[in-house]
């Protein structure tokens, strides 16, 4: 409703200033006034007052003439979009980081220019923006792979997952599906690759947790070469001494099936490890303790379904289900992201029986691929892929039970979606509403402004950093890693002439 209302009052606003310009002068031509050099250039008002990066805003004056090449913007020292000219007004949109908020309006060329300055000061709200942490795409996609500082890594082109290192916050994991994995270090703002596919039997790579205790990284991988129950499906890699993960590190088969999508520990009762097969789309649990206790005590872990340590659960729907298990930081429940199938499931925690119940659909409709923000099974999604559970501080102040939204990447819809606690599906980021009406494309490269601006371009892992509120994202095509935190909160910078961030 707020957002019908929004949209109302600037249709309103838009009609209200035609209906001036064309009012002020019996002449229907009055406003087809060329600008004169000879003449000042005066602001008279602007509306509204206040807003952040890309808002409307329409600035009422005389002397702007009606050639937008020769009018130029600037707020805060920023220069501004500017979408129409007429004598008397300019419709524009706010830039990034207009923090001082004068408004200067410049018209004219080189030495016929003319400025008009506010007395009022616009109010800058700094919002959530999109920017871009790393990487690049030159004209021809050749840039290939590069480890290196932040300012010279590129790479960031399959899909893939992100974590973070429990024991090293400022160290992010990406695990590729067909490369490797790397490290992100954001402390030093570095790229490196620790371990190589080829550790993991040149497997795919397909998701990656941590055991509470930050000991163990467990690594996913999808293979069905060896057969039923006897295809590697879960590997834990112990950490050195150092704490870092290498190729050197100890690296454990700990579970085989095949063609697992992804595997996940219980956040409480973290012996509990969660996985899945393709096959048919099974659930199964095993309790890692058992590993534990076997190895400790100098015996032979036997990883296979033969071996007898890990159950089947259920499964979800029907053979081919590519899915990934995404456990609630409570551990009540869990979230299925049906990647292929373009839909959502909600698994419920049963504490008596310490395993997942059978799953139901909370997002989206099995093969319904397309893009609508809704509730339940009238959402839409397409290809869905990671998902991160984010704490909601009015829901914390509100004093509801479940303080979490679930973001997820919505691969082939370009953006960034929120599940709510009630199933309410909307769109967080992307698919900009002004950028696309220049190619009509809703995928791209922009950051700043959340709707109105950003685009990605099948985005697929995303991790939220809950100290800085700051959310990394893979954007695949893009071949970068992007962020969506507080504007001038993470030390990207913005290019004034193209509004994208550095």
């Amino acid at each position: 409703m707020k957002k019908v209302l929004k949209e109302w009052q600037w249709a309103l606003l838009a009609l209200f200033t035609i209906c001036i310009c064309s009012c002020k002068d019996d002449d229907d031509n009055a406003n087809v006034v060329a600008f004169d050099p000879s003449k000042p250039v005066l602001i008279s008002d602007f509306t509204p007052k206040k807003g952040g990066t890309g808002q409307r805003l329409v600035i009422y004056g005389e002397n702007f003439g009606v050639d937008k090449s020769l009018v130029n913007v600037m707020i805060g020292g920023k220069k501004a979009t500017i979408i129409n000219v007429n004598n008397n007004s300019i419709y524009c949109l706010v830039p990034s980081q207009a923090y001082d908020g004068d408004i200067k309006v410049i018209v004219g060329e080189e030495e016929n220019q003319v400025t008009g300055i506010s007395e009022s000061i616009f109010e800058y709200e700094k919002k959530m923006v999109v920017g871009t942490l790393c990487g690049y795409r030159n004209e021809y996609d050749n840039q290939g792979w590069k480890d290196g500082s932040f300012d010279i890594c590129c790479g960031f082109r399959n899909d893939g997952c992100l974590k973070f290192d429990p024991l090293y916050p400022d160290h992010l994991y990406v695990v590729y599906d067909g490369a490797d994995i790397q490290l992100l270090d954001l402390k030093n703002r570095m790229l490196s690759t620790p371990l190589n596919r080829s550790s993991f039997g040149d497997r795919r790579l397909r998701s990656l947790d941590f055991t509470n205790d930050g000991q163990y990284m467990v690594v996913a991988v999808d293979f069905d070469g060896w057969g039923t129950g006897t295809s590697p499906s879960v590997y834990f890699v112990k950490r050195n001494e150092d704490g870092s993960f290498t190729n050197n590190s100890s690296i454990q088969l700990i579970a085989s099936y095949k063609q697992c999508n992804g595997a996940a520990l219980h956040p409480i009762n973290n012996n509990e490890l969660y996985f899945n097969s393709y096959e048919r789309g099974q659930v199964f649990r095993m309790d890692v303790s058992k590993y534990f206790e076997t190895i400790n005590n100098g015996g032979n872990w036997n990883p296979d379904r033969d071996g007898g340590n890990y159950d089947e659960l259920f499964t979800i729907q029907d053979t081919g289900w590519e899915f990934q298990i995404n456990i609630h930081p409570s551990g009540n429940y869990a979230y299925i992201v049906v990647i292929n199938q373009h839909y959502i499931l909600r698994t419920d925690y049963n504490w008596e029986k310490k395993r997942f119940a059978p799953a139901y659909v909370v997002a989206g409709q099995a093969r319904s691929a397309a893009w609508e923000d809704a509730a339940g099974v009238s959402a839409r999604l397409n290809r869905p892929y990671q998902g991160v559970f984010v704490k909601n501080q009015e829901y914390v102040d509100e004093g509801r039970e479940d303080v979490y939204d679930f973001y997820f990447c919505d691969n082939k819809n370009h953006c960034i979606r929120k599940l709510s606690p009630e199933g309410i599906v909307s769109t967080y980021a992307g698919r900009g509403n002004t950028t696309s009406v220049v190619d009509n494309n809703v995928w791209g490269t922009e950051d700043g402004d959340l709707r109105e601006v950003a685009r990605f371009r099948d985005p697929s892992g995303i991790a939220y950093d809950e100290r800085d509120n700051v959310f990394y994202i893979l954007d695949v095509v893009g071949r970068k890693i992007r962020t969506i935190s507080m504007e001038g909160e993470t030390g990207t910078s913005v290019d004034l002439e193209s509004g994208n961030f550095n």
